[in-house]
C-alpha cells in the first residue's frame, strides 16, 4: 500500500475522529493499524494544518506523540534472551481500544441526531374546558343558603354522585338492666372477661349497644374496672372486689 494519501480538511471532532477518517479511506483493518504508515499520514495533516495558519487543538499533538512513542517500541527489537514465553503485549492495544470506544460512541450519537430529526417536536397543551365548566371564583360579601345549596349540587354533579344510597338501620332498644346482670353474672364466674367475647355471645345491634352502656353504667358505679392495653383493642373487664374501694 502507499503511502501517499491526499489529505482533505473536514471538520475533524479531534485527534481520535482524524485517526478513523484515516483507517476509514484506506480500509484499514482497526486491529492491524500499520501504525508507520498512519503515523507518517497524521503528522502530514499536522503539517497541513500549519502551513494554512489553522488553529490546532493541543490534543492533536498528544496524540502525534503517542503515535511517535507506539511507532518507536514497534520498531524496537525483540529481546530474545528472557525466558518468559508469554506473548509481548501489543503497543497498539491502548490506540485501538480508544479508537474503538469512539467509534461506538459516534454511532450512537449520529443515531440520536437523526432520530431528534426525524422525530416531529410535540408540545403539550392545556385541557379546553368550556368557560361554562370552569370553576369560578365566590361572590364578595355574603352568600346566601340558597347559592351555597345551588354550589353543593354543581359539585355533586362534577363528582358524578347522582344520588346518595340511603340505608335505614332499625336498633331495637336493649334494657341496660338487663345485660348489668348479665355482666355480672359472667364476672362471677370469671373475674375478668373480654369485652369482644361478650359481644360474639349478643344477638343483635342492639343488645351490643345495650352491652356497652351497661358497662359504662357499671365502672360509674365502681363495680367494675375497665383496661384496654392498645388503641381500639380489646377491653378487659375486672370485678371489683370489697377491698378494691
Amino acid at each position: 500500500m502507499s503511502d501517499n494519501l491526499t489529505l482533505e480538511l473536514p471538520n475533524f471532532e479531534g485527534p481520535l475522529d482524524l485517526l478513523l477518517h484515516l483507517i476509514k479511506v484506506q480500509k484499514i483493518d482497526i486491529y492491524d493499524i500499520p501504525i508507520a504508515q498512519i503515523t507518517s499520514q497524521y503528522l502530514a495533516y499536522l503539517h497541513q494544518m500549519q502551513k494554512l495558519n489553522l488553529k490546532i487543538a493541543g490534543e492533536y499533538f498528544v496524540m502525534s506523540a503517542m503515535l511517535l512513542r507506539i511507532k518507536s517500541q514497534s520498531l524496537l527489537p525483540q529481546n530474545d534472551f528472557t525466558e518468559n514465553d508469554d506473548e509481548q503485549e501489543d503497543p497498539r492495544d491502548e490506540l485501538v481500544q480508544q479508537l474503538i470506544t469512539y467509534s461506538v460512541f459516534k454511532k450512537v450519537s449520529a443515531y440520536f441526531k437523526k432520530r431528534n430529526e426525524e422525530v416531529p417536536i410535540t408540545a403539550a397543551k392545556e385541557e379546553s374546558v368550556p368557560e361554562s365548566k370552569k370553576i369560578q371564583p365566590l361572590p364578595k360579601g355574603q352568600i346566601t343558603s340558597t347559592e351555597l345549596a345551588n354550589t353543593f349540587v354543581i359539585v355533586l354533579q362534577r363528582m358524578k354522585i347522582r344520588q346518595p344510597d340511603i340505608v335505614s338501620v332499625e336498633v331495637k332498644e336493649t334494657s341496660v338492666k338487663e345485660m348489668s346482670d348479665f355482666l355480672q353474672k359472667e364476672l362471677l364466674r370469671h373475674k375478668q372477661i373480654s369485652f369482644f367475647t361478650c359481644c360474639q355471645k349478643m344477638q343483635n345491634l342492639s343488645d351490643v349497644i345495650g352491652l356497652f352502656l351497661a358497662l359504662l353504667e357499671l365502672c360509674k358505679n365502681q363495680e367494675i374496672r375497665v383496661k384496654q392495653k392498645r388503641i381500639f383493642g380489646d377491653l378487659n373487664l375486672e370485678r371489683v372486689g370489697s377491698n378494691d374501694k
